[in-house]
Order: structure tokens, then sequence, then C-alpha cells
């Protein structure tokens, strides 16, 4: 069985969730506290600590670059889903730095401004705060708070040529789901996370493709929380 350790707000996890369950794979999806990365730790023998991480048998499988999809395409290849056909390589490449860097950099924080409501642990939440304060200062929750509708502006505008993309076929380049779908649905899920954001109404064509992306990856899948 293949094992995915994760934390459910990731949108990187939430992607590499979306393609198990597009590829009706036969798997169990580990929750992992917050603040705890020891299994992480030990199944890639100390390399890495990042999430997600993917076990299936013996072989481990984690994204390897800050803009890796070594997970995704392990599992393209695997199960033949073809998200990444070789005509596609350089516009997927393209449209997923778009993706990860532009849109994800504002959608996170929109998310992330509501972290007490999805961490009820004390412990996680203080780690939480202060892994995000080391990385972009002190004070930098409260800022995004009080930045909230200009950040909400700025997603917008960033969402806009997406929703056009989408205007005139069923994903995002062509007829076919392809990764950069689920790249999208992924940072998409972080940002709608909380339960406090919802996708902006003006857009015609991209709340239908979200709403169609979630029937496609509607398996169910074993989830549990790491003893470790």
């Amino acid at each position: 069985m293949i094992t995915l350790y994760q934390h459910p707000v990731s949108p990187f996890c939430i992607t590499a969730e979306a393609i198990l369950k597009f590829a009706k794979a036969h798997h169990r999806v580990v929750n992992l506290p917050y603040s705890d990365r020891r299994v992480i730790v030990a199944k890639s023998n100390g390399q890495y600590y990042k999430i997600p991480l993917l076990e299936d048998g013996k072989t481990i499988v984690w994204d390897r670059t800050e803009l890796g999809q070594q997970v995704a395409r392990y599992l393209d290849k695997k199960f033949d889903l073809g998200l990444f056909p070789p005509e596609l390589e350089g516009l997927q490449a393209i449209l997923a730095r778009y993706i990860e860097s532009e849109v994800e950099a504002v959608g996170f924080k929109l998310n992330d401004i509501y972290y007490k409501s999805w961490l009820s642990d004390r412990y996680d939440r203080t780690m939480f705060l202060r892994h995000k304060e080391r990385k972009f200062g002190p004070g930098c929750i409260t800022q995004w708070q009080n930045q909230r509708e200009d950040l909400q502006h700025q997603l917008e505008k960033l969402l806009k040529p997406l929703d056009q993309m989408l205007a005139r076929r069923p994903f995002l380049i062509d007829a076919h789901l392809r990764f950069v779908d689920l790249d999208l649905f992924g940072i998409l899920g972080n940002y709608l996370f909380s339960g406090h954001n919802e996708l902006p109404k003006q857009f015609s064509f991209l709340k239908p493709w979200h709403e169609g992306m979630k029937k496609l990856v509607s398996t169910k899948s074993q989830r549990v929380r790491s003893k470790d």
C-alpha cells in the first residue's frame, strides 16, 4: 500500500493526495502533527524534513527541489495518468512556476491568518508562529490580517488569467487533466482550508472547474494520525 505522510493544510500535500485519489490508488494518508516531523526524518534516513513524503513499499519519494515534482511524476509514471505529456513540458513548467510562486505566495497568507482555527494544539500553534516569524519577520501574521483586503485583491488579479484560460476548455491547458490542474487545486485547497475564504464570485469558469476537480478526486482514502 502507498502511504502519504503529510499535513493537510499544505498545498503540495493536497496535490499529492488528489493525484492518488484521481489514480484510484489503494493508499492511506498519515496526517502528522504540524510540529513533529520525526517520521519524515526517519523514513528519509535524515535526508529530508519537509512534506509530503511518499512511501511505496521500499521506495521513498519526496520533492528534492523547491519547485520539485518528484512525487507527482512518480505517481504519474506508476499509474500512467498522462499528467506530464512530453509536448507540454515547457508550458507546464512555466504555468506551474506561476501557480506555485505567484498565486501561492498570496493565497497561503490569507489562510495562515486563521491558523488558530485549524491548529488546536497550543504547542503546534506556537511552533507554527515561530516558523512563520523566522521566515517572514515578527508580527507577520498580524500584518497579513491588517492587509487582508489588499491581499484578496492581489489574489483575484493573479487568478484572473487562470479563469480566462478555462473559458474555452475544461482544464487549464487542453481537454485533459494535467499536472498544473492538480497543482492549482492544491494551492486553492490551501487558500480555502480554514473555511474563512471562498473563491471570488466573479470567476465564471474557475468556480465550476474547481467543483469539477473536487468530483474527480472524491475517492475516499484512509487517514490516520501519526503516533511517532
